[in-house]
């Protein structure tokens, strides 16, 4: 049996652009320098294709579990988003699930893409919420002390 705690209570304060960035280049580089080791001592089977080799699929399920396994833990936050002071909550302060968790990550580039864009276009960049977590019902807030 699980038990709920929800902190309905306590203010979410919204976090900034910036420190989501640097949460992102944390996580960003700690990804990338695991997946260059795992490709350093692997042998590919075709070293020619830069992107698309068969071990692309390890990263990107390497990255999922990461990503959605942090924020549904019970630091609500990865290592970047950790060392940042920042963490993911949903609507009620409390964890996300595993599978809110999943369908952020996943929605990540489409949120990307409408940032690109607008920016692109000129039009103001939301601040807060983004695609994919208006999607989910999440927040990325300021860790409570």
């Amino acid at each position: 049996m699980q038990v709920a705690n929800y902190k309905s209570d306590v203010r979410r304060l919204p976090a900034t652009l910036g420190l989501r960035s640097i949460a992102l280049l944390i996580d960003a580089v700690l990804i990338i320098s695991v997946a260059a080791i795992a490709d350093y001592y692997t042998i590919s089977s075709n070293e020619s294709n830069f992107l698309w080799k068969p071990e692309t699929l390890i990263y990107l399920l390497l990255g999922w579990l990461y990503f959605a396994g942090a924020e549904s833990s019970h630091t609500q936050a990865t290592l970047g988003k950790y060392l940042a002071g920042i963490q993911v909550v949903d609507e009620q302060n409390g964890r996300l699930t595993f599978k809110k968790a999943s369908v952020r990550y996943f929605a990540k580039p489409i949120s990307v893409l409408v940032v690109l864009m607008r920016f692109m276009r000129g039009l103001p960049v939301a601040q807060h919420r983004y695609f994919h977590n208006r999607v989910t019902q999440a927040y990325v807030v300021k860790q409570q002390r």
